[in-house]
């Protein structure tokens, strides 16, 4: 006799219809739930039938002749570009307006009162410009200006420890606003800190006292990582973090930036920080991805062009074709990698994509921020992918980065393939797609860390952590690979490494007289085969 099926709850079930839509589809979800079971589930709950959001004629010309523009108006209504268009067509819009509607100028007349999910058009602002503005609660904005904002989020991880300790001395009793504070121990324990557990009990007892919900212990994985699983990043927010990799929190269209744990201990005690405010830079990548080409070769790309650039302290924006086909995770290699650059920030814009990542991760409402159409940038730059080839970078020299068709046939007998920067599903998937059914050389070892214990549980479901150990590599926890001290063990002086991590933990890691390069996940995998640097295009399905 099978086992009964247990009946999802209320809220269950509208979650569940937000995200499949159909009572098929959620059957499906279900475990193979009739879906004349569901509907009989909807009716008792009081759960209506799915039905797209209808608008008015009237709602769409008015939306149509204040921007002009799809992607905004869906913006607006919460819908897609296409959708948007879509409606318009439906009926019969589809010429440009022929008028600017007062929102559209870039006068701020007194007394106008905007539409009330509409961000303010003064000043031609970008994306970060307007985030921090509304941080700041300011209209006007000057670039260098100094301002105090209050941020949405700060994130902090084994250093909380010191944070604590500088808290402390500031004389506060308990932190402004604990709803607003994620703690993470991603570090896990360290054979360098032996100290270490004592002082992440300390942090678990003033998490508790203080009344931090959002912790996360050492079996979580990366920090960062599980910020974003647990839905803590929304788009349009001001987040700061200690560790300065929380730019990545830009793949979902937020401002992240860096802070030193002097400045956590002062959000902490106070909600505020002070920032100035940066020039953007804004890069549009466009072209065709070529086989075998993944988001870590793109980052290598613009590491390699932007390298006679200044862009220390400034924020980067980055838009055209091949962004919008990027997943957030690809989002979130890209933007985590522009920091190795010197830049305060890096964001992706907001669209479809990032719509349906967070779609049943987060309960609250959110106002996503899109760029003026006349915004006004420091720099903007064109990059074409049509020909770019899978990349290889040498650890420590920021120039450094050549096609790794050049360093073909080299040997190496250490590859790091995950963390942070390259260690969730579909970049395990890319590995477990090359591996299958086949060895990894037994000139070299293959270590894999998935970035979270949710990223390792889905490879588990999927069996992709099965094709690895049977190809022969060693799975870790999910966090940071090295942790434990196996960077110590692991990495022998002269010993040549790939990894698809940063170069800051990927020098952590070695030995000082190791070899890094840094790759991305399809040519860790190729290269695991042959015991030798590996061009993955072959490979790559």
């Amino acid at each position: 006799m099978s086992a009964r099926k247990r009946i999802p709850t209320k809220s269950e079930l509208v979650r569940l219809q937000k995200l499949y839509k159909t009572d098929e589809k959620i059957g499906e979800r279900l475990g193979g739930v009739p879906a004349y079971l569901i509907a009989y589930w909807r009716r008792k709950k009081n759960v209506p039938k799915h039905s797209l959001p209808k608008f008015s004629e009237k709602e769409i010309r008015d939306l149509w002749e204040r921007f002009g523009d799809d992607d905004k108006c869906g913006l607006e209504l919460g819908i897609s570009k296409a959708a948007f268009y879509n409606w318009r067509r439906r009926y019969g819009i589809r010429e440009k307006p022929a008028f600017l509607k007062l929102e559209q100028l870039e006068l701020n007349f007194p007394g106008l009162k905007l539409h009330p999910t509409t961000n303010s058009l003064y000043g031609k602002k970008t994306v970060s410009q307007k985030i921090m503005a509304r941080a700041a609660q300011l209209e006007r904005l000057e670039i260098g200006q100094t301002i105090e904002v209050e941020p949405d989020l700060i994130v902090s991880h084994s250093d909380t420890e010191t944070i604590i300790e500088h808290f402390k001395k500031l004389g506060s009793e308990l932190v402004w606003n604990p709803g607003r504070i994620v703690v993470s121990l991603a570090d896990g324990l360290s054979a360098e800190r032996p100290d270490l557990p004592a002082a992440h009990q300390k942090i678990r007892e003033f998490v508790k006292r203080q009344g931090i919900k959002s912790f996360y212990d050492v079996s979580e994985g990366v920090g960062h990582q599980v910020a974003l699983e647990r839905g803590h990043i929304i788009p349009g927010a001001f987040v700061v973090g200690t560790d300065p990799y929380s730019v990545a929190y830009g793949c979902v269209s937020a401002f992240s930036s860096g802070v030193t744990v002097e400045q956590a201990a002062e959000v902490w005690a106070t909600g505020t920080a002070k920032f100035q405010i940066p020039p953007t830079i804004r890069i549009d990548i466009n072209g065709r991805r070529a086989r075998g080409v993944y988001a870590r070769d793109i980052a290598l790309l613009i590491a390699r062009q932007m390298a006679a650039v200044d862009v220390k302290g400034k924020t980067i924006e980055y838009y055209g074709n091949v962004v919008s086909r990027m997943s957030i995770s690809e989002r979130y290699t890209l933007t985590n990698l522009t920091l190795d650059a010197g830049v305060l920030t890096a964001i992706c814009p907001f669209d479809s994509t990032t719509r349906r990542f967070l779609t049943g991760r987060i309960s609250t409402n959110y106002a996503p921020v899109v760029a003026d159409k006349n915004a006004e940038y420091h720099q903007i730059y064109q990059m074409n992918i049509d020909h770019l080839t899978p990349q290889l970078a040498r650890c420590g020299e920021a120039t450094d980065i050549t096609p790794v068709g050049e360093s073909e046939g080299l040997a190496v007998n250490v590859i790091i393939l995950g963390t942070g920067s390259n260690g969730r599903f579909d970049d395990i998937r890319v590995a477990a797609d090359i591996l299958k059914n086949k060895r990894v050389s037994s000139d070299c070892r293959l270590i894999i860390c998935p970035a979270s214990r949710s990223v390792y549980l889905e490879a588990l479901k999927k069996g992709l952590i099965r094709v690895l150990v049977e190809a022969g590599a060693i799975v870790t926890y999910p966090g940071y690979w090295g942790s434990l001290g196996q960077g110590q063990l692991m990495i022998a002086p002269g010993d040549r490494v790939l990894a698809t991590s940063d170069c800051g933990l990927a020098q952590r890691l070695g030995s000082d007289k190791a070899e890094i390069f840094l790759c991305s996940p399809g040519t860790a995998a190729a290269s695991a085969l042959n015991g030798s640097i590996t061009d993955p295009s072959r490979y790559a399905k």
